[in-house]
């Protein structure tokens, strides 16, 4: 990935959100444990749709309790962009595509706060309602190459 200004002159929008899957998990014994801590793992798959001109990213968060060692709810989220003009945002490099760091940080920054506001609703009325979800470090995730584009 490449750090360099931008002088890119575009229109970009949402153009899908779908949940894929939801699930919460057998959690009788959440209630029964001392840590109630929860891990949050979280997997980003990006795809480039260029017949659409867009960029779609899956993404799946996995909820899982600590001292169980089990997990406790699951969520796979579908967005779609769509950029116009296309090319000035997606190019084509060694077989595979590359994206300016600057978009891929807003998309994963959009996707986080819509996977927050999605997962408030779903677990609205479980156990997991009260959960206060973790700020994603988005620039961390990127650094750390946890995505991948195809």
């Amino acid at each position: 990935m490449e750090n360099k200004p931008l002088d890119i002159k575009f229109q970009m929008r949402i153009s899908a959100l779908s949940t894929l899957k939801f699930a919460i998990y057998d959690i009788e014994n959440f209630g029964l444990i001392k840590n109630k801590a929860i891990e949050y793992e979280s997997q980003f798959n990006i795809k480039i749709l260029e017949e659409s001109n867009e960029i779609a990213i899956e993404t799946t968060v996995k909820l899982k309790n600590l001292e169980l060692d089990d997990y406790l709810a699951e969520i796979k989220v579908l967005m779609k962009f769509t950029f116009l003009p296309f090319d000035t945002i997606v190019q084509k490099s060694n077989g595979g595509y590359q994206i300016p760091d600057a978009i891929v940080l807003n998309l994963f920054n959009i996707i986080s706060g819509t996977l927050r506001g999605i997962l408030f609703e779903k677990l609205r009325g479980s156990v997991l309602q009260n959960e206060i979800f973790p700020l994603i470090d988005v620039k961390n995730l990127l650094s750390s190459a946890q995505y991948s584009i195809n």
